[in-house]
């Protein structure tokens, strides 16, 4: 289990060059969401790491931030000078000074300015630090990683907890089922009573109106499937994998089940317990969603 938080970092160096990675990672509710921020000269390497990060991580918000730094040598190697180029443009500078009437002085910094005479080898910046660049992303993603499990290891014990008090709550509302009917026709025998009509508990008429309340506010079922769901939860946080989106959708079936006992109930003892019940299941969802 990992968590969907975390920061790495990884430094790569050959030869006097280095790429220096960082990788943040916040919570999201979408797959990965990957902003790669990079020197534009960088720009074809997007692809690369793009798909590295896509390979490691499932999901959450990732900032990417990539700089380098190519060793002096390698830089004066990349440079390239067009000399003949050069050479004919000084002629043809010449022969239109001359043609204008100007004196034909030319610097070094008048062919320096014409297109073409220096620059660049073919060999770009992405080229020349394409596997340092590879190389820090993947110790980035490492330490991202490792930070992300233990983060989730933590959650785990402290989901495992929220789960095990939520299954206290719905065996105590099971438990006091029962109970509930009893209350309800100790209720109807007091209001009859207070009328001024004498009838016994065990009157027919008082155990219709009893059956009517308990199919009426059954939960039988609702505990039932709060207990499948809770068992699937836990088996889920035992699994060595990614389930934070199963686990959201759990979140979703307990609260809906939860709900509809607060409807059918007007038993106090349980109503109180579904609105606890309730509140810690908020504070659930809300470690749910930092878990990848």
């Amino acid at each position: 289990m990992h968590s969907m938080t975390g920061f790495g970092r990884g430094v790569a160096e050959q030869d006097g060059s280095t790429a220096v990675v960082e990788v943040a990672a916040v919570n999201s509710r979408k797959q990965s969401d990957i902003r790669i921020i990079m020197p534009r000269e960088l720009a074809a390497l997007e692809p690369v790491l793009r798909q590295r990060v896509q390979e490691r991580v499932n999901r959450g918000t990732l900032a990417v931030t990539v700089q380098y730094t190519v060793a002096p040598e390698r830089r004066a190697a990349a440079l390239s000078v067009d000399l003949r180029l050069g050479a004919e443009a000084a002629r043809r500078l010449r022969e239109l000074a001359v043609a204008a009437g100007l004196e034909p002085r030319l610097t070094l910094a008048d062919l320096l300015a014409v297109p073409g005479v220096i620059g660049d080898s073919t060999e770009s910046p992405a080229e020349l630090v394409r596997d340092l660049a590879v190389e820090a992303l993947e110790e980035a993603l490492d330490g991202l990683r490792s930070m992300q499990r233990a983060e989730g290891g933590k959650l785990r014990e402290d989901l495992d907890n929220r789960v095990a008090a939520l299954r206290d709550q719905v065996e105590a509302m099971a438990a006091r089922t029962d109970e509930a009917l009893l209350l309800q026709r100790q209720r109807l025998h007091d209001r009859i009573a207070l009328l001024g009509v004498d009838l016994p508990l065990d009157d027919e008429r008082l155990a219709r109106e009893v059956a009517f309340y308990a199919e009426k506010s059954d939960i039988t079922e609702e505990i039932v499937r709060l207990r499948c769901h809770l068992d699937r939860f836990g088996d889920l946080l035992a699994e060595d994998r990614d389930v934070g989106r199963e686990l959201e959708f759990l979140c979703q079936e307990i609260n809906r089940e939860a709900t509809t006992i607060g409807n059918k109930t007007s038993e106090t003892g349980i109503a109180a317990i579904g609105i606890s019940m309730k509140a810690d299941l908020a504070r659930l969802r809300e470690q749910v969603m930092n878990i990848e």
